[in-house]
């Protein structure tokens, strides 16, 4: 098990933007992509979920190394029938393709009071709640969900990996800055999360993960198998890989050969978009759902010195708390992005 703590530094989120584009700028990704990518990693570290930020630029950039991910892709939309859009990411980083199938979402439902859009070829995406943010700021709830670049999450009561350890994400309209956005890993948590651990050299909660011979571990160096929140967590991502595989015209995760770059075996993406407005008066939907966050608030604690928040308020304070004090960074990733890309983040 581990038996430190990394110690931490502080960066602005500038520079650590400023950092992930230098890291990037050999790969010549197109420059709308690049930035997708940077903002969308820097986004993940401001929310406080750090497991899908910086930390996840040691597998981008090897898999624009072995061919994985295009960094100049041409993405095919397919939108003959208006209100259910296909997207080919031929091999983007998941994060500009994403970005784009929601934009497409919400102008459809914009247009039509709902859209989906499925994406298929495409790769990892990142934060889910990036996207569903996205339509709740634009006063729709939206729905996303993906399957992921590898198989890694046991079915309840299994020892195997046998589907993706996939997000769900909801996002609701609140009138306020702060829309209620879920955003949950089918698995207890995310594989990012755990790897986070590791370099802040914590040992993880039971429940977490196992072995690759089937035993609890509390070292997340050790977690071969990441293990379902429960069965619903594996429920809910078993229904993900359905959505983003056989709905798409491709396979559920388990049948993918993840270790080809192609569009059958590739990541898939599932959008839902709602408008609010062409369903019930936007006004007043807002004032309900503010009194519907009002009364969580005020139910009595079980611990008084614990905050009782709605889904995506925490993260919602954390970004404007490390905008102002900055990103913390385990000195241990520090080292190892350093060691792996010659580049000091600073």
């Amino acid at each position: 098990m581990p038996e430190y703590i990394s110690e931490c530094i502080t960066v602005p989120a500038q520079s650590l933007h400023d950092f992930l584009e230098r890291v990037l700028s050999p790969y010549h990704l197109l420059p709308e992509v690049a930035i997708a990518l940077t903002t969308h990693l820097v986004e993940a570290n401001l929310w406080g979920m750090d497991s899908h930020g910086l930390q996840q630029i040691f597998g981008y950039v090897k898999s624009l190394e072995n061919g994985r991910i295009n960094p100049q892709p041409q993405i095919q939309i397919n939108c003959d029938r208006a209100a259910m859009v296909r997207i080919d990411g031929d091999a983007a980083p998941g994060q500009y393709t994403g970005k784009l199938a929601m934009e497409t979402a919400i102008t459809q439902a914009q247009k039509l009071g709902m859209a989906v859009v499925g994406v298929n070829n495409s790769n990892h995406f990142g934060m889910a709640g990036y996207y569903t943010k996205m339509a709740a700021e634009a006063g729709m709830v939206g729905f996303a969900t993906s399957d992921t670049n590898a198989v890694d999450l046991a079915p309840y009561g299994g020892r195997v990996a046998k589907i993706g350890n996939n997000p769900i994400s909801v996002g609701v309209p609140t009138g306020t800055s702060h829309p209620v956005v879920l955003d949950m890993a089918a698995g207890a948590v995310s594989g990012g999360k755990i790897k986070h651990f590791k370099y802040q050299g914590l040992a993880i909660p039971e429940g977490w993960g196992i072995t690759a011979l089937g035993q609890p571990t509390q070292n997340p160096k050790e977690v071969a198998v990441n293990l379902p929140a429960s069965y619903k967590g594996a429920g809910l991502a078993f229904i993900a890989d359905l959505l983003c595989g056989p709905m798409l015209g491709t396979a559920a995760s388990m049948f993918k050969q993840k270790a080809i770059h192609d569009a059958a075996n590739g990541t898939g993406h599932f959008f839902w978009v709602l408008d609010i407005a062409a369903w019930t008066d936007r006004e007043e939907f807002s004032q309900q759902v503010q009194r519907a966050i009002a009364a969580l608030k005020e139910t009595p604690r079980l611990d008084e010195n614990q905050p009782i928040y709605y889904p995506g308020e925490l993260e919602a304070i954390t970004r404007e708390q490390r905008l102002v004090s900055g990103i913390p960074v385990p000195r241990s990733l520090v080292d190892e992005l350093k060691d792996v890309f010659g580049e000091e983040l600073n």
